[in-house]
Parts: C-alpha cells; structure tokens; sequence
C-alpha cells in the first residue's frame, strides 16, 4: 500500500454523519449489553483466583471495594449512555475507555481472559480521541440552537477526522479475527476442518446442558449428525477469518467476507449458546450509514439530530 492509497484509505475526506451514527449505535448497544452488570460483587472473589493481566500485575492496580466498584460501575454506565446519545461526547468517550478498561480489566483478572472484550477496548480507545460526537447528536444540536457548547467543536462538513476511527477500527476488526483463524492452522492444521471436530464440538455443546445452551434444543443434534456439512462450515469459518483483511482493500470481497463473519458469529451463539455480543456490536462500523440515508432520502443538513423523509 502506497503512500497515496494509505491517505486515501484512512484520511479522505468524509461527513461526520457515518462516524456519528456508528458511535450512537456502538455505544448504545454496550451501554445496554452491560447494563444490569454488577461490578462490585467482584470485590468479594477470593484473592486465591486473582490473576491480574499484564497491565493490572505491572502496576499493581488493586481491586477496590464495593462501594467504589459500585459507583465506577454506574459511572460507566452513564459514560457509555452520554457517550451514545452525543452529549459532552468526547469527556464521555474519554470516561467510558478509561472506566472501562479498568472494571473490563479487572473481570478478566480472575480466573479466566475473556478476549472477545478486547476489541471492544480498543474501539473505546479509538473513539474517545475522535470527532465522533460531531455529527448525530446532542452536543451538534445544541451547538447548532446556542452557537457555542462546551467541547464541541465548530462542525465540519468534510475532513480526514471523521473517516481514520471507522477505518482503524476496521483495521484492528480484521486482524482479531486473521489471528482467530491462523491460530486455528497453527494450532490444529487442516485437521480442524476435516477431523469431523465441529461435529463434535456440536454435539458435546448440544449434551452439557451448561449456562451456555444452545438457543435451538436440537440444532447441534442434527449439524452434528451432517459431518460433511460440519466440515463445510469449519472450512469457511477458517476461511474467512483467515482472508478477512481483504475485506479493507476490496469492495467487493467486503460485501461476501463480512457478512460472512456476521453469519458465522450468530451462528455460534445460535447453535452453541457462545454469546460474542461485543464482537457483533463492532460490526456497526462496515455499514455505510451515510450512502443508506441518501438512499432513503434522509436529509442531515443541518447539524441538529434530524432526517426529513421526503
């Protein structure tokens, strides 16, 4: 990639309306997935099961007490809330990656790394230095009513700033999932899709009768029972977790590999009861909402959060 195509792809100008309605959507979603999370029962875990990940164990960030688990909890859930809907939206972004990363960080110090909230810090991060709250929201609004609201920016109506966080988070989206499949060959080599262990995999999710059931009883039961159709399935989760960069660099190949990885994500909740809500949240981001108002004839003239159907 050229010195030009990498321009083009990060810093072309765009609208601010994309960035604004995939930051609505992003943080709406989180703000409802951790939304009846009680982040103060963690300070009652046995300090035998604390193992702090790398960060949390080099600078001896400790676990706070209930009270003060509690109340960063709900603070990050206003975060998350204020950060949606647009209002004092950079110190909110900036409050929802920090509380974040720390009570996100904290979780997964115990016992077991959950890595699917990984990519979802990232794209806190990613935002919380962005222009997002620019477009689709209440600071854009108000500022457009008053003249003048505090932080938010004079709006404009094409810059660099509001395309580099939709295509780094893009960037950052492709390479969890490549890792996912690379270290499906690494690990296992071709013998992940032909050894039938998808197969397996379903039956034994569709037997355990855990907290992850399945949502369809006897979905596993017959994917399992088709070993060639299982096999087809591994193949193209392998396949398209592998060659999911292409998905940055060709319009087309985007509009099979991401669907393709919508697909396959849900389908893993469907049929195994694996939820991965944070990872289908960041696909928000490869949908062009800008092109599909124009389509619909939405009119965002104007900065207040409006559409005029026409």
């Amino acid at each position: 990639m050229n010195r030009s195509v990498f321009s083009v792809f990060f810093f072309k100008e765009d609208a601010p309306w994309n960035l604004g309605i995939c930051r609505f959507l992003f943080f709406g979603i989180i703000f409802c997935l951790y939304l009846g999370a009680d982040f103060s029962q963690w300070a009652k875990v046995p300090e035998v099961l604390w193992h702090p990940i790398f960060i949390f164990d080099f600078f001896r960030v400790p676990v706070f007490s209930v009270d003060v688990l509690s109340f960063l909890g709900t603070a990050w859930l206003v975060s998350l809330f204020f950060s949606s809907v647009g209002f004092l939206a950079r110190p909110s972004a900036a409050c929802a990656f920090v509380l974040g990363f720390y009570l996100l960080g904290m979780q997964n110090s115990f016992a077991k790394t959950h890595h699917t909230e990984s990519l979802l810090l990232i794209i806190l991060c990613v935002l919380c230095f962005s222009r997002c709250g620019d477009g689709f929201s209440v600071d854009a609004a108000l500022r457009h009513r008053y003249g003048w609201w505090p932080g938010a920016a004079a709006l404009k109506k094409q810059s660099w700033e509001y395309r580099w966080p939709v295509r780094f988070i893009w960037v950052m989206f492709a390479l969890v999932f490549c890792a996912a499949g690379t270290s499906k060959l690494r690990n296992s080599g071709l013998e992940w899709i032909t050894s039938g262990y998808m197969a397996t995999l379903f039956i034994k999710k569709g037997l355990a009768g855990d907290r992850t059931d399945p949502l369809i009883g006897w979905l596993p039961f017959w994917l399992g029972s088709k070993i060639w159709f299982c096999s087809f399935l591994a193949g193209l989760t392998v396949l398209f977790e592998c060659f999911s960069p292409l998905a940055l660099v060709n319009r087309h190949l985007r509009m099979v590999i991401i669907p393709g990885l919508f697909f396959m994500v849900l389908g893993f909740w469907i049929v195994m009861g694996i939820p991965f809500p944070q990872l289908l949240a960041a696909f928000v981001f490869w949908v062009p909402w800008d092109r599909i108002a124009v389509r619909l004839r939405v009119d965002f003239s104007g900065v207040a959060m409006r559409a005029t159907f026409r």
